[in-house]
């Protein structure tokens, strides 16, 4: 851990009459030893259910660690200790190039920092504490790449989207939810609800449906299998490979289904005599709900009545049913979500560079990500890219 006593001039991280204070900064290697910081600051910033201490460190200890990343946190206190700013980061190294990354990786569909209440983050004091950073550690990053951060989060701005801040791959997607089951019902269409419940009553000629919702126990860890074996294969289907090849992630997940409190994993399930046929993974902090993974049985005679759609709309009556307030289905375009969705979530990426390589590498870093926005955002070269993947795999 590093230490360093921050000069007068940087104390704009605060907007008290005391700003001029000076800061510490402590650039951390340890999660555990962040935990108490993670905590306070957890309790006043606004922040997504990704940002969790018990969701970070849990990732940090299985898929950070099989990436073998570095965990460099940077947490930024005033003149009596208390923690004012988190800023949650790990370190991969590509090559010669150190890249410091929000931790959480793909598995995080939003990124953030964690930054008390009241307190002014502007653009301006951000670089200023990312160079301090960066100064200050052994082994200091090259760049930062901050990827998949909402411009503003739940009405508040990001300070660490800076102004030339780039859009990212991909939107997210998001709804604010009613306060009743009926109202949430009204939301789609007669023709629409026909057709869920021509659906529902073919799949129940299969068997008995049953909705289940925040399993736990012996049973979370069968849908558990059912997501990864579901999602493996759908996977492969399109062409993509790697995502459960290690253990890393399917660690994480068995982790985090046996866990309570925020930054748990919610596990939720559709069967049909007692065979899983969709799933529904998520993350809660207060009333939000952010879906993490969903998979469904790709056998055609079950896929054909639409599972996911099914389990989609049920778990969403689950929430409002709870009192639950707001539900994203995070990052990347997808029928589904805007079929439920009405809130398209801007989200940007931030590239900034840290040493004589970043500088170097920055704008190479650049061009990639606007490259791959370029083919996400483009379903021509969506469609050539995947068929061109699914080739290089050997399928048609």
């Amino acid at each position: 851990m590093v230490s360093n006593p921050e000069t007068p001039g940087n104390a704009e991280l605060a907007t008290e009459p005391v700003s001029a204070r000076p800061f510490t900064i402590d650039v951390i290697d340890n999660i555990a030893d962040t935990r108490a910081a993670w905590v306070e600051l957890s309790a006043v910033a606004t922040t997504s259910p990704y940002q969790s201490c018990l969701f970070l460190s849990t990732w940090f200890d299985t898929v950070g660690r099989e990436e073998r990343l570095e965990a460099f946190i940077i947490v930024a206190r005033d003149a009596t200790g208390s923690p004012r700013a988190l800023l949650p980061f790990a370190i991969d190294t590509r090559g010669p190039l150190r890249i410091a990354m929000f931790l959480g990786g793909r598995e995080s569909n939003f990124n953030l920092a964690l930054l008390r209440s009241g307190c002014r983050f502007d653009e301006k004091s951000i670089r200023a504490l990312l160079r301090d950073a960066a100064r200050r550690a052994a082994n200091p990053p090259d760049v930062y790449y901050l990827r998949n951060q909402p411009r503003r989060f739940e009405g508040v701005e990001n300070p660490l989207a800076f102004a030339g801040a780039m859009p990212s791959a991909s939107f997210a997607y998001g709804v604010a939810l009613p306060a009743t089951e009926a109202e949430l019902a009204a939301r789609l269409s007669k023709e629409s609800r026909k057709k869920l419940r021509k659906k529902e009553a073919r799949l129940a000629e299969m068997g008995e449906l049953r909705y289940e919702h925040r399993q736990t126990g012996p049973r979370a860890q069968e849908i558990l299998t059912a997501l990864i074996d579901q999602k493996s294969a759908r996977f492969a289907d399109m062409g993509v490979g790697g995502v459960f090849d290690g253990v890393g992630m399917r660690e994480m997940l068995r982790r985090l289904s046996v866990e309570t409190g925020e930054g748990s994993l919610e596990l939720h399930a559709l069967s049909v005599d007692g065979r899983i046929v969709a799933t529904y993974a998520g993350l809660t902090r207060g009333g939000r709900f952010s879906a993490l993974l969903n998979s469904f049985d790709m056998d055609e005679e079950v896929a054909r009545c639409s599972p996911g759609d099914l389990l989609l709309h049920a778990l969403m009556r689950d929430l409002v049913a709870r009192g639950m307030t707001y539900f994203d289905l995070g990052a990347g375009e997808a029928r589904y979500k805007n079929a439920v969705c009405d809130e398209t979530i801007e989200l940007c990426d931030t590239v900034t560079p840290a040493s004589w390589k970043g500088v170097v590498a920055a704008p190479l870093l650049v061009i990639f990500l606007r490259a791959k926005r370029r083919i996400k955002q483009t379903p021509a070269l969506a469609r050539a890219f995947s068929r061109l993947r699914r080739l290089l795999q050997g399928r048609r």
